[in-house]
């Protein structure tokens, strides 16, 4: 036993160094990875200070903001008529991505037909814009909404409910004589 203790206080010198960089190497990994748990900074130290922000605010009067409703900007547009087309909206696939999508609509020949974002559906009259339930034509120059459902709306709707019949109860059927037994 004291042969191998010996021989191992003998090591070569080249395994010597090797073994201390090794545990040099490892206790830098160590104090590394304790000092990125430690300090609240990235990987690149602290970011520079960024200038102050100026407020919208600060600069503008309170006038100028009083009459504006940032949750329900109102656009200086007029909203767009409704159709009064002999055309009705079958179905819109609306794609929000490229702002294009496309359109079913029953023309006055009673053809449903696809149309995309700038194709002409009748002479004069031309696809703008897909949304939800509704098309914007444009027809002339002036747009107007085409909608799925056109129908007037409840408070217009006539209050009249139709006459409902009652049907009067089934006849009932004589009673079921026994069998074997003879009427007199």
């Amino acid at each position: 036993m004291q042969k191998l203790i010996a021989n191992h206080s003998r090591m070569p010198l080249a395994l010597a160094v090797a073994e201390t960089l090794g545990w040099s190497v490892a206790g830098i990994v160590l104090a590394r990875a304790i000092w990125l748990a430690v300090t609240p900074a990235g990987p690149l130290g602290t970011p520079p200070p960024s200038p102050p922000l100026r407020s919208a605010t600060a600069t503008a009067s309170p006038l100028a903001l009083a009459g504006s409703d940032p949750f329900f900007p109102q656009g200086t547009a007029a909203p767009d008529a409704v159709s009064g087309l002999d055309l009705a909206l079958v179905g819109t696939r609306v794609d929000a991505a490229s702002a294009r999508g496309s359109a079913i609509i029953a023309t006055p020949d009673g053809r449903q037909q696809s149309f995309a974002v700038g194709d002409e559906i009748m002479p004069g009259v031309k696809l703008v814009a897909v949304e939800f339930e509704s098309v914007v034509l444009d027809r002339g120059g002036a747009r107007e909404t085409l909608y799925i459902d056109q129908s007037p709306s409840d408070a217009a709707a006539p209050t009249t409910q139709p006459a409902v019949q009652v049907a009067p109860p089934p006849l009932q059927a004589p009673p079921a004589t026994p069998t074997g037994a003879q009427a007199k």
